[in-house]
């Protein structure tokens, strides 16, 4: 309750301060959601302060320097940093939660499984707030008070900010019922989005028209890159529990092999724009996780390969996507650290 509150008070300095809520949020909303995290499992965990020095170090450094950069909203260097600066506290984050396991694969699958069961029940918790809230307000008008404004300022930062936390709270009190969640959702979008990407590529191979110039796929791609790498993590452990255990096996090896092809367009995508425009901020920032999440992909190929010939175990493929969390790691505080100076703010 505590933390909640203190990210809940962070949340609404807009409303006590003259500053502008989009440059406030955009900058530091890292800082309101992973900062929360972290203080609750070092809390929950009673983490010695030598195992906490260099997280807050970080944390501390991240808020400094994205506060400090100047308000250039044209700027796409300062925008990639204010994009890639959650997903570096997001590292930093894993960091405490794994308390001194960072080194360990079993640890970091461990972290990664808490995502996948943290992400749904912060769903479910932001579906039912956002019925509550409009349940309410539609109630209050049917008297004629208005209490729009009220909840856009102060309930909804307010219930933002501390759902992470009351997820984070019920994921660990609750494990066994939460854990069963995401595996089952995994196994019933898998067979879609396999179906999907195939129709996809199907379709830009008859059609010719390949996104070279739509800089909006090559954004949207990142998150189905990572969203099929979830998939894959989360079907994992259903793999060894359902009866068509084979034909599950080689629907994610033929799933993670559609996702290198279309990697593949993206790729000659952000090449062709490259070629054609020279480097920018944005550009070079897609090129990076293209490539990182390719190599990542094709490693993880290769094991669900060996799972379908009987040579490994599915604890093989949790490890070649878990051993890949330092480098995405120093790829996004290159990003969020380095952009605005190696591209001058613009």
């Amino acid at each position: 309750i505590c933390v909640a509150a203190v990210a809940s008070m962070v949340a609404l300095v807009p409303n006590f301060i003259k500053i502008e809520q989009d440059v406030y949020y955009s900058r530091n909303i890292g800082l309101i959601l992973f900062g929360a995290l972290m203080a609750y499992f070092i809390f929950k965990q009673k983490q010695v302060l030598s195992s906490i020095i260099v997280p807050v170090v970080i944390t501390i450094a991240s808020l400094v320097y994205m506060n400090l950069l100047p308000n250039l909203p044209k700027s796409d260097s300062i925008v990639q940093a204010a994009i890639h600066m959650p997903l570096l506290l997001w590292v930093v984050f894993g960091y405490v939660f794994m308390n001194g396991g960072f080194t360990k694969s079993n640890s970091r699958i461990s972290f990664l499984r808490f995502n996948g069961d943290f992400m749904v029940m912060s769903g479910l918790m932001l579906i039912t707030g956002g019925l509550f809230c409009a349940i309410t307000i539609g109630l209050f008008s049917l008297i004629g008070v208005r209490i729009e404004n009220y909840f856009q300022d102060y309930i909804v930062p307010i219930g933002l900010s501390s759902v992470p936390v009351v997820a984070a709270f019920l994921v660990q009190n609750n494990n066994q019922l939460v854990s069963k969640i995401s595996p089952v959702i995994a196994r019933i979008f898998t067979p879609i989005v396999f179906v999907t990407l195939f129709i996809f590529i199907a379709t830009v191979i008859a059609t010719g028209n390949y996104p070279n110039s739509n800089r909006d796929f090559l954004m949207l791609f990142n998150v189905l890159l990572v969203a099929v790498m979830a998939l894959i993590l989360f079907s994992l452990t259903e793999i060894t529990k359902s009866s068509d255990q084979k034909m599950n096996q080689w629907l994610l090896l033929g799933l993670s092999v559609l996702t290198i092809v279309v990697n593949i367009i993206a790729l000659s995508s952000i090449s062709y724009r490259i070629s054609s425009y020279g480097f920018s901020p944005n550009r070079l920032s897609v090129l990076g996780a293209d490539l990182l999440i390719l190599f990542n992909l094709i490693l993880v190929s290769r094991k669900l390969f060996l799972i379908v010939r009987g040579k490994v175990g599915v604890e093989e493929v949790e490890q070649s996507i878990a051993m890949f969390l330092p480098v995405y790691f120093i790829w996004t505080a290159f990003v969020a650290f380095g952009f605005p100076i190696l591209f001058a703010m613009k």
